[in-house]
Order: structure tokens, then sequence, then C-alpha cells
């Protein structure tokens, strides 16, 4: 933290004396460029010379200006024409910025010179001689100084009461490991008188292992009978099991054909009933076995779109909004047209000069196989 502290305060030190002059010059060139003008009437009416002007304004902006009257900043104020002819600081006496008696200028040629340099244009450099060893570099210095020195002294009070934790630790830590000392000496002595008793111990209980050593043998022998007999239990669980399973499967089967059967000739009556009601209502529309089975697999709502799209084929065909145009047949003789609905949806047809036969209703799901029976077609 001291090496940290005494290598940033240098370096802190010359980036704020370099920001500070750069922001000082842009801060006085602003406010140099709003007043030495001043009123610009006095200038065209030719009542005073525009050097004379500008040197009281910017006589009385430094005189106001507490950075250069307490602290002695160094400003360098230059402002010159575009052809380059400096217009302040004038090196001709300055008695004018004293009071004296009014003096009598010939009014139009001063208007006349005045509107001429205002017109060629003024242009104004503000240079900041902020160098070492100045006031405002004092002072900078001087705080980060104070601050880095602070941080260092906070730093060190820390790690000095860190340091005078440590050392009570480690004084409390010696007398612990002392008395752990002790209390370990007495063990090692408990220790060695349990030592000869665990050693009869040990004799007396290896005699008994040796007893009940024989006495497994004969347990083992007959526990591997035993084992032997839950085996063949086991197998015959097994088989009995498996025949169980078979003909669990077998009701299964029987039931589902018999399902089947149960449910067909509602399906039947449906499919009948589907195929009469399309032909009864849409006159131009023929609707195949296949289409008509696809239909039927379709949710309700689906089925609600799908009915939509059928009507509009049937009562104005060209309002219909048609994907893309399928090539179907074996040859690829046939054209047909894919039409979307209910986002999922898709209904392929072809035409001839007097009706519209629809060839496959689906779902994006089943398109390859719809797309497959068109090309058997």
């Amino acid at each position: 933290m001291a090496i940290l502290c005494l290598l940033l305060t240098p370096a802190l030190y010359i980036a704020t004396l370099t920001g500070c002059r750069h922001t000082l010059e842009k801060n006085y060139l602003q406010n140099i460029q709003n007043i030495f003008i001043g009123n610009a009437d006095a200038l065209l009416n030719g009542k005073v010379p525009i050097e004379e002007q500008i040197a009281k304004n910017i006589q009385a902006f430094l005189v106001q200006d507490l950075l250069v009257t307490k602290i002695g900043l160094d400003l360098d104020i230059r402002i010159t024409t575009a052809k380059g002819k400096i217009v302040f600081p004038t090196y001709v006496g300055m008695d004018f910025l004293s009071k004296t008696p009014e003096v009598h200028y010939d009014a139009q040629a001063i208007a006349g010179k005045n509107f001429k340099l205002l017109n060629e244009g003024l242009q104004v450099t503000v240079s900041l001689k902020l160098d070492h060893g100045s006031k405002l570099a004092n002072i900078i210095l001087a705080l980060y100084s104070v601050v880095s020195f602070s941080i260092f002294l906070v730093f060190y009070r820390i790690g000095a009461n860190r340091a005078h934790q440590d050392r009570e630790t480690h004084k409390a830590l010696i007398n612990d490991l002392k008395k752990d000392e002790e209390r370990h000496e007495k063990m090692v002595q408990n220790l060695s008188s349990e030592r000869q008793g665990l050693f009869e111990n040990i004799r007396v209980l290896n005699e008994k292992y040796q007893a009940d050593k024989k006495k497994a043998k004969i347990n083992e022998d007959e526990m591997f009978n035993e084992i032997l007999s839950l085996e063949d239990q086991l197998n015959t669980f097994i088989n009995l099991k498996k025949n169980r399973d078979k003909e669990i499967d077998e009701l299964k089967s029987t039931l589902e054909k018999y399902e089947r059967r149960k449910s067909g000739k509602p399906r039947r009556n449906e499919f009948d009933f589907m195929s009469k009601r399309i032909t009864a209502l849409y006159k131009n529309i023929v609707l195949n076995r296949k289409a008509l089975n696809g239909f039927l697999s379709l949710t309700d709502d689906q089925q609600i779109k799908a009915e939509e799209t059928i009507h509009l084929l049937d009562q104005a065909p060209d309002s219909v909004i048609i994907k893309r145009k399928v090539f179907s047949g074996k040859k690829h003789k046939t054209a047909c047209f894919e039409v979307l609905f209910a986002y999922n949806g898709r209904l392929y047809f072809r035409k001839d000069q007097t009706r519209i036969e629809i060839v496959v209703i689906g779902t994006k799901n089943s398109q390859h196989k719809d797309m497959e029976f068109l090309q058997s077609l």
C-alpha cells in the first residue's frame, strides 16, 4: 500500500495537472469568446475602437476571476483577425484602461475600422501556463499527498490492529498447545496401562474366535443347502410368472379385437354420413375416399376450417389462396394445388372444366405420406 500510494500520487498529480490545463483552457476560451466583443452597437457607431473595448472587457473579466486574482493563474490570451493581425494584446500604451479625461475620436473612421475587423472575423486563442511549482499545481499536489497519506495511515492502523490481534492469538494458541501437551502425556501413560489389558483381551478373543470358526463351518454347509432350495423355488416362480404374462397378453389381444369389431360400425356410419353431407351441400365438389378419411381424422377445429375451405372452393374457387402447385401421377401429368387451413392443415385438389376433386386432406405431420399418395395417382 505504501508503494501504491507513492506511485499513484505523482501519476494522479501529473494527470490532473494536464486535465486541469485542458479543461481551464477550454472553459476560459468559451467565456472570453462570450464577453470580448461586448456591446456591438458602440463599435458600429464608432464610439470606441475595437482594440480598446476588447482590452477593457478582457481586463474586467480577469479582475473578477478568482483563479487569476487569488491563485495567480497565468493566462496567455491572444485575439487575431483571419489575416493574422493581432487585436489583443496591443503593445501600445494602455493608458485608456485608467480613468482619464474623455478623448475625442473620429467616429466614422473608427466605425469603419471596427466593421472591417468584425467582418474579417476574430479568432481567440487561450493558453494556460500551469507549470510545476505554480500555486495551483502545489495545491493539487498537496491535496493528493494528504489523501495518499490518509489512505496509507488507515491501512497502517488496520495492519497494526491486525498484527496485535495475531500476537494475542499466537499467545493463546501457545498456551493451548502447552495444555494439550500435558494432557497428551497423561493419555500416553493411560494408554500404556490399557495396552497390557488389550493384549490379554486379544488372547482371550482369539481362543473364542477359533471356537466360533468351527461352528461357522458347520452353519455354512447348512446355509448352502438352503440357498440351493431357494433358487429352485425362484425358478419355479419365474416360469409361473411367464405363463401368467402370456395369458394376460392373449387376453389383451382378444379384448382389442373385440373393441375394433365393436367400434367398426359407428365409424362406417360416420364415413357414410359425411360423404352424403358433402355431396348434398357442395354440388361442385367431389371428395374421394382418401380425402374423406383424412377429414374424419382431423380435430373438431381443423374440420371446421377444412369445411370452410371446401365451401370456398365450391362457391368462389378464385378467392382461395393457393400455396403451391404440385405435379401428381407417376409421370407427373396431373397438376394438383395445395391449400393451407388452420395453420397446420393441408388440402390438395385438382379441377377439370366442371368440377373440383379434393384428392387429399391431412396435416403437416401426414404431408410426406400424402405426397406419396399424390405421386402414385
